[in-house]
């Protein structure tokens, strides 16, 4: 079986891989992924086809030859979002992008958001795929957690789910990163965990980390996708830039 965590950037995967890495770890034998779907088309199909072995991949924008040929059987999705102005802003904050930087502004900006509405559309098409809203899924640990159990048909115990909470919370994700960043790459290797991965999680920060001219530019390009997903405008149509 592969199972595939494949959220959108900064919206909640690491910790929705982390706590399906937990519940499938002594089921079938586990095997995290190194090179995300595998190398190549035949590759992923194999490891989707395989009943005895459970592959665990994380992935954000997989390679266009694997992306065509997803495969539904024996393959379940995990999915996150949140609000595509919060991504960008959190992955520009956790990139130490600072104002003025020639690796952002209002195109960067919007090219960003295209992307990962087109890509996020891929992912939800597929068969067996499990949805989380970031904004929702990190308020409710224990909610989530019996939730992914549920969709990978994995039981759970009140003590393993009391465990995988508490290695969830986070001021452990805190420490994990600050291993991280010090150098200790066996912590990113077992809990998916990158250098400055703790930013700021807040709903809403986009309007404090983009300029006026990138978040108008973020929203035009994402528009329908967030009023699809009941996210607020906060700009007037006037103030879009010219198509």
């Amino acid at each position: 079986m592969l199972v595939v965590v494949c959220g959108m950037h900064r919206s909640g995967s690491t910790l929705v891989a982390q706590l399906a890495k937990g519940l499938l770890s002594g089921t079938t034998p586990l095997s995290v992924s190194n090179n995300g779907l595998g190398s190549s088309v035949e590759e992923m199909h194999a490891r989707a086809k395989d009943p005895d072995h459970t592959w665990l991949a994380k992935v954000h924008i997989p390679r266009r030859v694997l992306r065509r040929a997803l495969p539904d059987e024996g393959t379940r999705y995990l999915y996150t979002y949140r609000d595509v102005r919060d991504a960008l802003a959190s992955a520009w904050r956790k990139n130490r992008f600072l104002f003025g930087s020639d690796e952002r502004g209002p195109a960067i900006a919007s090219q960003f958001v295209r992307e990962e509405i087109d890509i996020g559309a891929v992912f939800e098409d597929r068969r067996h795929c499990w949805i989380g809203r970031y904004e929702t899924i990190v308020k409710d640990l224990p909610g989530l957690v019996t939730d992914l159990a549920a969709f990978l048909g994995v039981s759970l115990t009140p003590e393993k789910l009391q465990e995988l909470v508490t290695e969830a919370a986070p001021d452990k994700q805190r420490q994990r990163s600050l291993k991280v960043s010090s150098g200790d790459r066996s912590v990113r290797l077992e809990t998916f965990i990158t250098t400055n991965h703790i930013t700021d999680g807040r709903s809403g920060a986009w309007k404090e980390t983009l300029s006026v001219e990138e978040a108008i530019a973020a929203e035009h390009a994402g528009r329908h996708w967030l009023v699809a997903k009941d996210y607020p405008l906060c700009f007037r149509k006037a103030m879009y830039p010219a198509q």
